[in-house]
């Protein structure tokens, strides 16, 4: 056989395996938690430098986290093939891709497992390197006389083979995962009364006063959101504090504080313009509420936030005392929906979404301020969102045209703060006073909308620039994400 045929059978060899090792460890996902190229990805992102996070999400949003996994299926083909084809003795057995599939399928469990073991681990692991070692057994065993054609047949045999015992395998682990992810989304039991946006700004374009639920974006850390049964869930409030004690989930829907408050969540990883920013009305209880019952110590500094993925943020502790600081379960008319936290997660106006934890199962009062991961990879630590305004839409009624989009600040003093926007038609040559849609929440962005004549067919140069209440014009300084969020001007050429 020549050297050519033995590389591509070699690197087919490779593939095959670590096909069948990922496909293995999807199988056993349900006895571990976890499916393993989400974990491993999951590790990457933890792993990462700030400026890496930041770039990927600005590059590629919301596909971002579905590049990182198809990278890591990637790497893992790529490593046991590559692996195959440098070897320097004949076939066996033990090929160096099946050696690769046990070293990541160990790191693996570990990681998803913290160490920990049960039957169920034992049984992922013997599944996970004992279908890879199979399939590297057959492959590897010499035909006679070699045939290319035999090869084939035996790596369709393989995948044959693996595809049926997969899917059988699969739907009976799937008996043991969890359902408590059922009851996200569903509706609540109390009355809500989300407000409504001025129509005369709802124009073809324009972004709903309100965004749904399922538009509004979402960015974490996961890339498998955690699926929590709210009935073994509870809400921990403890650290540094006279009264410790534990929320249910529904013990967290019924509290007697428990209120609706419209809200702007924009990622501190938007660029200018970008769309990682949206309106929900939520429903939730004031942190303030659930800490004072706590009774916390002289002394304490922050609160920090603790999630079911292991993310954790801070937050000072005077900040709690804004009543507008929420602890929510709600969002529209439903439970949280589970890309966005369910059972709940924390919301603090005015500041970056990295603020938020998701899925939050601990609330802790520290007596030293806590660095955040995001703050570990020199983010700023409050957050606070800059003064920013979009250009959304562009539309025509005859000789008139209709521009539109939304102005938000972050609420340094706990009021509104946008006052008005200014509006260019020619690339900032010469301004406009736009139209502020009614404020709908003193923490929602402002939709605004500026209209003027111009013959069809006309190009413009949009730039709009929003004004604070103290009379502070938006700056035109343009800067990065990383640190401090992105600022400056944003600019949309239109042609109506």
């Amino acid at each position: 056989m020549n050297t050519a045929s033995t590389r591509f059978e070699r690197a087919a060899i490779g593939i095959v395996v670590a096909a069948t090792w990922i496909a293995a460890s999807f199988v056993v996902s349900p006895l571990v938690g976890g499916f393993a190229v989400v974990t491993v990805a999951e590790a990457v992102i933890v792993r990462s430098p700030g400026w890496l996070s930041s770039s990927a999400i600005g590059l590629l949003g919301f596909a971002a986290q579905p590049a990182l996994v198809a990278g890591v299926v990637a790497a893992v083909l790529a490593a046991a093939a590559i692996a195959e084809i440098v070897r320097p003795r004949a076939p066996d057995v033990l090929t160096p891709a099946y050696a690769v599939a046990v070293a990541v399928a160990t790191a693996w469990l570990f990681l998803a497992t913290g160490g920990g073991l049960s039957i169920g681990v034992a049984v992922a692991f013997v599944v996970a390197v004992g279908a890879p070692y199979l399939a590297a057994q057959y492959l590897t065993r010499p035909p006679a006389p070699p045939n290319r054609r035999r090869f084939l047949r035996r790596v369709g045999g393989v995948v044959a083979a693996g595809a049926v015992s997969a899917a059988g395998l699969r739907a009976l682990f799937s008996r043991f995962e969890s359902e408590g992810g059922d009851r996200a989304g569903e509706p609540l039991s109390r009355s809500i009364s989300p407000p409504s946006g001025d129509p005369a700004f709802d124009f073809e374009g324009m972004p709903a006063a309100v965004t749904p639920p399922r538009n509004h974006y979402t960015i974490d850390i996961s890339v498998d959101d955690p699926d929590i049964d709210p009935e073994s869930w509870s809400l921990g409030i403890d650290g540094a504090v006279e009264e410790p004690y534990e929320l249910g989930y529904e013990e967290l829907r019924g509290h007697d504080d428990s209120v609706e408050q419209t809200t702007t969540l924009i990622c501190i990883s938007n660029p200018v313009g970008g769309d990682l920013i949206g309106t929900a009305h939520w429903t939730g209880v004031p942190l303030s509420s659930l800490v004072e019952a706590a009774e916390p110590a002289e002394g304490a500094v922050d609160l920090v936030t603790h999630a079911a993925d292991g993310y954790s943020e801070a937050i000072p502790l005077e900040l709690v005392e804004r009543e507008d600081v929420l602890i929510a379960y709600g969002m529209g008319e439903q439970a949280l929906p589970r890309s966005h936290g369910f059972p709940a997660r924390l919301l603090v106006p005015g500041r970056y979404g990295m603020k938020m934890t998701k899925w939050i199962t601990r609330i802790e009062v520290a007596e030293a301020e806590h660095e955040a991961y995001w703050e570990q990879r020199d983010w700023n630590e409050r957050a606070i969102a800059n003064t920013m305004s979009y250009v959304r839409a562009a539309t025509r009624e005859g000789d008139r045209v209709t521009v539109g989009g939304v102005a938000f600040g972050g609420l340094e003093t706990g009021v509104e703060e946008i006052a008005g926007v200014e509006v260019s038609v020619d690339g900032g040559e010469t301004w406009n006073e736009g139209e502020l849609e009614a404020q709908l929440a003193p923490h929602a962005w402002r939709r605004w909308r500026y209209a003027f004549d111009a013959p069809d067919g006309s190009e413009f140069d949009v730039v709009v620039r929003a004004i604070e209440a103290d009379g502070t014009v938006q700056t035109d300084e343009e800067a990065d994400t990383l640190p401090d969020g992105a600022t400056g001007w944003h600019r949309e050429t239109v042609q109506v």
